[in-house]
Order: structure tokens, then sequence, then C-alpha cells
């Protein structure tokens, strides 16, 4: 064999031996991240097997505190001692709401989350989440207030989830909003997508903070500790896994605004018919502001129904059906207030919408009186002809919604 055919082989046999050594590095690696991979689903399931047994034995003796704090205040007369009992169901209240952050947020990871989609409302949506969070608003001395486009199209969504998405966004706001503060909650459509946005006036996020809020964990302070930290990641993975996208805008000192988006559902609604007749109903003692409001509201589709006083409004609603009722708070004989309370126990008074109407300006107080006592709004007078009329469609768009799926 000749130098160069020698030569030759020998490169060969190295380039061989080369070919055969980067295949079991190859090999050799792909063991070691198969060990890896299945010490990772072997630790997810350890978690999980462990968050399950931990969340089981936890509720229970949560749930026997719970329910012996809530007997002691039904019971106690003690203001001082009422006040402490109540400050131990809500802790035991915030402990579980971190149970099940980490409940959704394992079942995230482990891509164990179904979706009950079905077809939803958005307007009736956000007004719940809106009344769920009344007495929290109502505590921290913070207004939460409705600001509802008319004929929103429908949503495919899964109404628990995106609820919990809802009362997560008005309950952050509501902490860290100031008494006396406002919070917006709003919604209109944008193309096939429709919008949905909570807006506080609070002290602002940092623009150096404001990327991560929606990673796991994240506090905005080391000493501000209002949760675990899961709640934003928790509502981001539900948006995105219903085809939207969520984001912040946020200015120090002058409030944040979270918003979300969610694809129009797709088909023939049961949508309103503007052909239908609605009923609203006109309640003040004053002529004049009676008067005012029907040059407001005049329109077809709309049929105006006045009263003078409350006992004149309790009996209209006997004989008749409103989509909503717009009533002054300040009346002789029977306030709007009370009003509102004595429809909230009729048959047919207690589905009414009730927006109130005051000359009393947004006092803070009689702001939380009137949505204590039922009511969905609140407007202040003088009153801006474009958002009475804003408020009034959204409430008549949502009963012809009802009335026509009815019949579907």
């Amino acid at each position: 064999m000749s130098s160069d055919e020698r030569a030759s082989l020998e490169a060969t046999q190295r380039e061989v031996e080369r070919e055969r050594t980067a295949r079991q590095k190859a090999q050799a690696e792909l063991e070691q991240q198969r060990r890896v991979n299945q010490a990772l689903e072997q630790a997810v399931r350890s978690r999980d097997s462990t968050l399950s047994v931990v969340a089981h034995d936890l509720r229970n003796p949560l749930n026997i505190i719970a329910l012996t704090a809530r007997g002691l205040v039904a019971s106690q007369q003690d203001h001082s001692a009422r006040r402490e009992l109540e400050r131990i169901v809500r802790s035991v209240q915030r402990a579980d709401r971190m149970i099940n952050h980490l409940l959704k947020i394992s079942a995230l990871d482990t891509g164990r989350v179904v979706l009950d989609v079905r077809r939803l409302e958005m307007a009736e949506l956000i007004l719940a989440a809106i009344d769920s969070q009344r007495t929290l608003a109502a505590d921290a001395s913070v207004i939460v207030a409705p600001d509802l486009s008319p004929e929103l199209p429908a949503v495919q969504a899964d109404e628990e989830r995106l609820m919990d998405v809802l009362e997560n966004l008005i309950g952050n706001a509501v902490k860290f909003t100031a008494a006396g503060g406002t919070i917006a909650v709003g919604a209109e459509r944008n193309a096939s997508e429709i919008k949905v946005w909570v807006k506080d006036s609070g002290s602002g996020i940092a623009p150096e903070q404001l990327p991560y809020i929606f990673d796991r964990f994240w506090q905005a302070s080391a000493t501000a500790r209002h949760g675990i930290g899961l709640g934003l990641a928790i509502c981001k993975a539900t948006i995105e896994a219903h085809g939207g996208r969520i984001w912040a805008e946020s200015e120090l000192g002058v409030g944040t605004t979270l918003s979300f988006t969610l694809p129009v559902a797709v088909g023939r609604a049961a949508g309103a018919a503007t052909d239908e007749v609605a009923n609203i109903l006109l309640v003040d003692d004053r002529a004049e502001n009676l008067v005012a409001l029907e040059a407001i509201l005049e329109r077809p589709g709309y049929r105006l129904v006045k009263a003078r006083s409350g006992q004149e409004a309790l009996d209209l609603v006997l004989r008749e059906r409103f989509a909503v009722a717009l009533v002054d708070v300040a009346m002789p004989s029977m306030t709007g207030l009370e009003v509102a309370e004595r429809l909230k126990e009729l048959d047919r008074g207690r589905d009414i919408p009730i927006i109130f109407v005051t000359a009393f300006g947004n006092d803070p107080q009689e702001v939380h009186r009137a949505y204590s006592a039922g009511g969905v709004d609140y407007l202040v007078k003088p009153l801006d002809t474009d958002i009475v009329r804003k408020k009034v469609a959204v409430f008549v768009d949502l009963s012809r919604r009802k009335r026509r799926s009815k019949h579907v």
C-alpha cells in the first residue's frame, strides 16, 4: 500500500471515528434529556398530587373556621368582637383564594384546562362581576361603575372562568385605588373582537414594572402582599385560551387600565329586535325633570312611562314590565333608594335595572348607598344627553335579547 493510500485510509478511519463519537454523544444527550424530562414529569405529578392533598386537607379546617366564625358573627352583639371575627372570615376567604390559584396554575401548566364554552352576553357578565365586587368596593370606599356600549355582540366563552378574570381585575383595581377613587368597567365592539377594560384612578404602575405584571408571583413591591402573585398570570392564560389577548397601560399618579379582547361569537345571534317596544320607567316628583328625561329619551321603540312618586312607580311595576327604570334619589315620602329596595321585594320588580339620578353630586357615601339599594348605575345632574341615552340603550338591548331568547 502506497503512502498516499495509507494516508487516505487513515483519514477515512478518523472520519468514521468522529462520526461514531458524534452519534454516541448525540445519543447520550438524548438519553440525558429523556431522563430530565422524566424527572420533570415526575416532579410535576408529585407537585400536583401534593397540591391536591394539601388543598383537600387545608380546606377542611378552613371550612370549620369559616363556619364557626360566621356563626359567632351572627350572634355577637359587641361591635369590636364582630369586627375581629369578620377579620377571621376574610382571612379564611383569602386563604381559600390562594389555594384555588395554586390549583389553577397547576392545571394550566399540565394542559388540563378544559373550557366549557357557550354563548354569553358580555354585558350581563360584566354587570354580574361588578355586582359581585360591590361589598369589597364599599368597604374600600371606592366606586365601581359600568361603561358599556349598547348592542354588544355575544362571545363564545367559559362563563365561570371569564367571571374569574373579571372579578380578579376588578378586585385588583379596588385594592390599589385609594378611598374616594373610581373604577370603570367598560366594553365595546372592535371589528371581530370585543374589547373589555377595567380602568382605575389608583396610584398607577411604574414603567419599569409594567412588563412583568403578568408574570407568576410578581408583586408591586416586597412589602405590598395582596396575594401570592398568580391572579394576573391566570387571567392571561385564561384569556389566551379563549383566543384573546390581555395587556396593561398605566401612568403613575393617574391610574391603570387593564384590557383584554375576546373573539365575537360566530353564527346567528338570538339578538335584540329593534322593532320591539321597550317600556322605560321614569320616576321623579318634579314634573320638569320628567319632561327633561322625556326629551332626552324620546325615540322610536321606547315607551316612556312616568311616575311622580315612589308608590305610583310600585303600582306601575305590578301592572307592566320595564326594561329599565330611571329613579330620582331625593323624593319626598319615599326616596329613590327606598323605591329601589321595595322594587327588589316584588317578583316583577327585582330584575329591573335601576339607574339612579341625583343632584347631590358624586358623594362616595351616597353612591355606595345607591348601589347597595340595588342600583346598576348612577347619573349626576346636570345630565349629559349622550351618556343617558347610551346607558339606557344598554339595558334596553339586554331586555330585548332576553325576551327574544325565550322565543328561540
